[in-house]
């Protein structure tokens, strides 16, 4: 019994550190997906933030198609908007997959059920996850040997290491030293718990998270418990597009310091929530905007 509890205690902490690593010349995602460590010269990719690590190291070349966000752009658009597509990220095609004959398909956490169709055709499948910085630059070094770009990689996350160093070096000067939340929606309201990556980046930034010590990934607020946390700062992404979505998600939002002050925010949700490097891009433009709120 202790074997069994040592080892599903074991899978679940290596869940947390890793989202792709590298074993016995293998990649493997946290789902257990396995492919051979190598070069993909036909990759398909149905998760945007992948479709962005691979222009980030010039292995856009690799990519045979991609899923359509109908919304939200990839970056960069003006190359990405022409790439063929094979369905949507939240309906892809199985037809239109095997109609690209991939030698590899990235997945998202949201089409993860997808995955296993494709592998009853016996396709190459692993799932794209970063939850922190950490996972994001660990992710890339994965996709530079996938692509055959390692050189570029490596260069890619030395500069992005340092710039995250300095910013972290900047904020400690500096501390913002507020409390906010995180809304993925307003009607539930319901915030990112500091786990995710929009929680790290509020404890990165020294913003007090006022999802702490809620239970789930995104806990719904009451008006009771987001009065009493009272934040300085309320911050809407996904599919907040302004502030009088927030302001008029309920009476009580006005009456907190946020509320009262103006201090509201839209984030794009292309530019923080995706699993990239360009999300330590915009935490350093967060900051600079932050700096100022009392």
């Amino acid at each position: 019994m202790k074997r069994v509890i040592t080892l599903i205690f074991t899978i679940l902490i290596s869940n947390l550190v890793y989202a792709l690593k590298i074993e016995n010349d293998f990649i493997i995602d946290s789902r257990g997906n396995k492919i051979v460590k190598k070069e993909y010269k036909k990759v398909l990719i149905l998760d945007p933030a992948a479709v962005e690590a691979f222009y980030l190291i010039g292995g856009e070349n690799n990519i045979v198609a991609i899923a359509d966000t109908a919304k939200n752009p990839i970056w960069p658009q003006e190359k990405t908007k022409d790439l063929p597509k094979a369905g949507t990220i939240m309906k892809p095609s199985v037809e239109q997959v095997l109609m690209y004959s991939p030698d590899l398909v990235i997945l998202n956490t949201m089409s993860e059920s997808f995955g296993e169709s494709l592998k009853a055709r016996k396709l190459n499948v692993i799932i794209n996850e970063a939850n922190s910085f950490e996972q994001i630059l660990n992710n890339l070094e994965i996709y530079g040997v996938i692509t055959g770009k390692e050189e570029n990689t490596d260069r890619l996350i030395d500069s992005y290491n340092l710039k995250l160093k300095m910013i972290k070096e900047k904020i400690a000067e500096k501390p913002l030293k507020i409390k906010g939340g995180f809304l993925f929606s307003t009607s539930p309201m319901m915030v990112f718990s500091p786990n995710s990556l929009p929680g790290q980046i509020f404890d990165t930034l020294g913003i007090e998270n006022i999802a702490k010590g809620l239970p789930g990934g995104r806990p719904i607020l009451s008006p009771e418990f987001l009065l009493a946390e009272n934040p300085d700062i309320l911050v809407g992404s996904m599919a907040i597009k302004n502030k009088n979505d927030i302001l008029n998600s309920n009476p009580v939002v006005k009456q907190t310091k946020a509320g009262q002050k103006g201090n509201i925010m839209i984030i794009e949700s292309d530019k923080i929530l995706r699993g990239t490097p360009r999300v330590i891009d915009a935490l350093e433009e967060l900051y600079k905007e932050l700096s100022n709120v009392k």
